[in-house]
């Protein structure tokens, strides 16, 4: 890679989502800690985040203060006679008790200091902002947000909204970010669901699709929507705390039963469990529960779908959108009283920055063709034989129904047609009819075991139950070292050629094959990749670890068990030193150079990553030889961010795939839009440079960022981030069955209420080796 940037990246204009902060009239900022406490009790610290804002207001009396909330309050002038101010709630809890507002000056800004040169000098991997101009970040973001968001409704909905007991209302929220090409205001848009129906009885219906029968297991989904809803009950506000666990027609309030306390007139369902008022635990009729228009706190999985399809929305209309997000903003800076003394003021126009566009790579398939890209950097495998291709001399198919359900006529009609596609991309089967086993979803181990000696079991299951994949994944993994690929029976009906050609891809990857080969590193590399998974079933945190075992396109991965919500991991140098030995043994060569790829780092974490992490790399080449010291880049990805581009020509449309940014950053890295979206608005991923010791130019990363998004073997298009990143976030999703109990026993499906049970039992549970068998694969496909 010795070629210059403008000898193969082709420049390019892109629009953000972000618009320019001019000036700053006020020349400092005067931050102040904010105390409400008890009257009574000067140690108890009010909590209550809407009484702090009421109390807050009142003592503050038409001064220029600017409150977060929380704890700070900010000006422009300095106070000179602010002295402890007692106040009233009106709020009927605290109606009767007195609070104390003390400010106390915390820290003073020099506005001027935030318009310097803010570029990093060196890789740091670090924060490259000092500190100084990061708590004025957070200062000039808490006055911004102070006057909340700024919230719309777009005029064309998808489908009925009524049936989903919620309409889709989007919010847009400014924060304030320092790059190294200036000072920007942001916008961040997120789609809201919002009530819209008139009590929760009809919310009930909507979420549950019509009748959802007497109060029983299936009223527990509902519950969490429930919890925190602010409901008028009569002419009271409440705020309800759940559902009671028991039918409206068994409760009794002081004696009397429902109906004779509330003295209802309107048809109330008998069978219906009841909200619970918080605080009084009272419980209430669903009918007698009005609603006003707030946001739910949580909607089921077919709402979710529904929310996505109706919050999708083109480039064009999200950057108009934004455009009209930027000129309330303008007017909150303007108008609003305390923020307008700070005299900010923001660009009119969404920001602007030059782009590259990356060169594609070449794909390999078999019989030395290449696969031909379309403008969406896809390409399709019909009729196209497989890079490298797996040979498999025996399968079987694990049925977990009856034959009622799945006939075995259904299944040697898809078990041809998964061979007769096979074959086209080059995979041979030496058997055209695999032997069919029936079996209950309970004796999972005993019908793999008889089916131990086929090369796959393709496992058919009834439902996208997580307890039965998790235990077939268990024993397959740990016990018997199987490869298995599951697929619902609904998808085994009918000619599915696009999922079944999925299916092969998958299988082939799992059996040692290749999809294509879209790259080779110019010296020997070793690439790394590593995630944490904080999973629920298990109550522990799974760590993650994926190595190539040749140039970059196979890898090999291990799973280690992390305490709770523990993200860095910390033995390092055993896994580097076990991954360094598997990749010599398939490869005979030492690498030059490893390339070390980690998901899921926030900003406080960087300092960890590389104190722990990169150091433990560097122990576990020394534990292999001690005089073997290879070249390192340790780069970070981020997909949780809410930065946006898009290209205008004649209008807004997204960016073309290998798409680079490097300059809406604060750090010494880089915006990458690999992909291309299916809908909506393409998300990059940002990648953090945090360590560099190779000869890699800024280009040569960027390149091979962009080649590795072409790896990924299951599909055939480019992915969002480099395919050894998928590996790894695969790889702790599934290393959660890697435990030495029954899946479908774990305390997270049987012990529901007793809290301290379940953490007793989960003390027990811990994780095992993958089988032998399996060991050098990607098994975890």
């Amino acid at each position: 890679m010795n070629k210059t940037d403008t000898e193969y990246i082709e420049p390019t204009t892109v629009v953000t989502n972000h618009a320019r902060l001019n000036s700053i009239r006020a020349k400092r900022i005067y931050v102040y800690t904010v105390e409400i406490t008890n009257a009574d009790a000067p140690d108890e610290q009010l909590k209550d985040t809407q009484t702090r804002i009421e109390l807050f207001a009142k003592a503050a009396n038409q001064s220029s203060l600017v409150f977060d909330g929380r704890e700070y309050a900010y000006t422009a002038h300095k106070l000179l006679n602010w002295s402890t101010v007692s106040v009233h709630s009106a709020n009927a809890e605290f109606a009767h008790t007195a609070f104390h507002v003390v400010l106390h000056l915390h820290r003073t800004y020099d506005t001027q200091a935030l318009f310097k040169d803010q570029s990093p000098k060196e890789t740091t991997g670090t924060d490259d902002l000092d500190q100084y101009s990061r708590g004025m970040e957070f200062a000039l973001d808490s006055i911004i947000r102070s006057a909340g968001a700024y919230t719309e409704t777009l005029d064309k909905q998808h489908g009925d909204d009524k049936a989903t007991g919620f309409s889709v209302h989007w919010e847009h929220r400014a924060s304030v970010r320092v790059l190294r090409s200036g000072v920007y205001v942001a916008i961040n848009a997120h789609a809201r669901p919002i009530t819209n129906v008139k009590t929760v009885a009809d919310l009930a219906r909507a979420f549950f699709r019509g009748n959802p029968g007497p109060a029983g297991p299936a009223w527990t989904r509902f519950d969490a929507n429930v919890r925190g809803l602010r409901v008028c009950v009569g002419s009271t506000y409440v705020v309800l705390n759940g559902l009671t666990t028991r039918a409206h027609r068994d409760l009794r309030i002081n004696g009397s039963s429902i109906d004779e306390h509330y003295k209802s007139t309107d048809s109330l369902d008998s069978a219906w469990p009841c909200a619970v008022i918080a605080h009084t635990n009272t419980p209430v009729p669903l009918e007698l529960c009005k609603l006003e228009p707030q946001l739910l706190p949580r909607i089921s999985g077919w709402q979710r779908m529904k929310l996505m399809a109706q919050s999708v929305l083109s480039p064009t209309q999200r950057q108009h959108m934004l455009e009209r997000a930027v000129q309330h903003v303008q007017k909150v800076c303007a108008e609003t009283p305390g923020v307008s003394d700070f005299g900010i003021t923001v660009s009119s126009e969404l920001a602007r920055v030059e782009a590259r566009v990356l060169p594609r790579p070449r794909i390999s398939l078999g019989s030395s063709t290449f696969a031909q890209l379309d403008p969406h950097a896809s390409w399709t495998i019909d009729r196209q034989t497989l890079y490298k291709a797996a040979h498999i001399h025996k399968w079987a198919i694990a049925v977990f129904c009856s034959k009622q359900q799945c006939p075995e006529s259904q299944l040697l009609a898809f078990s041809k047609q998964l061979i007769k596609t096979a074959h086209e991309l080059g995979l041979s089967f030496d058997e055209s009819k695999p032997q069919i086993t029936y079996a209950q979803t309970n004796r999972v181990y005993d019908t793999l075991h008889t089916l131990r000696d086929a090369q796959f079991i393709l496992c058919v299951v009834p439902s996208t139950s997580v307890s039965l994949y998790g235990e077939i994944k268990r024993v397959a993994y740990t016990q018997l070292g199987i490869h298995t690929q599951c697929v619902n029976i609904r998808n085994t009906k009918g000619s599915r050629t696009k999922l079944v050609e999925a299916l092969l891809l998958k299988i082939n990857t799992k059996l040692g094959g290749q999809t294509t080969n879209s790259f080779q590193p110019s010296e020997p590399t070793l690439y790394i990749a590593a995630d944490v998974c904080h999973t629920t079933e298990i109550g522990v945190s799974v760590a993650s670890f994926v190595w190539s075992i040749d140039s970059g396109q196979t890898f090999a991965g291990t799973v280690v068990q992390h305490p709770k919500r523990q993200e860095i991991i910390e033995n390092m140098d055993v896994l580097v030193r076990h991954a360094l030995r598997v990749h010599y043994k398939h490869t005979r060569v030492k690498p030059v150079q490893i390339v070390y790829l980690r998901d899921g780092v926030s900003d406080s974490q960087l300092g960890d990553v590389r104190r722990i992490e990169l150091d433990g790399l560097m122990r576990g080449c020394k534990l292999v030889d001690s005089t073997y010291e290879p070249r390192v880049l340790l780069m970070i990805a981020r997909k949780r961010h809410c930065t946006r581009f898009v290209q205008q020509s004649s209008d807004f449309e997204n960016c073309v795939p290998g798409t680079v940014v490097t300059q809406m950053t604060n750090h010494n890295g880089f915006h990458m839009v690999a992909h291309h979206a299916i809908h909506g608005v393409s998300k990059p991923t940002y990648f953090l440079i945090t360590h560099n010791t190779t000869q890699m130019s800024e280009a040569d990363i960027h390149n091979m960022s962009y080649n590795l998004c072409f790896a990924y073997p299951i599909v055939t298009r480019a992915v969002t981030m480099p395919a050894p990143l998928y590996y790894a976030h695969r790889l702790s999703g599934k290393g959660r069955v890697q435990i030495n109990a029954p899946f479908d026993m774990l305390p997270y499906f049987t012990v529901k209420k007793n809290a301290k049970a379940k953490r007793a039992a989960e003390e027990d549970v811990h994780l095992v080796p993958v089988h032998h068998n399996l060991a050098d694969s990607m098994y975890f496909m």
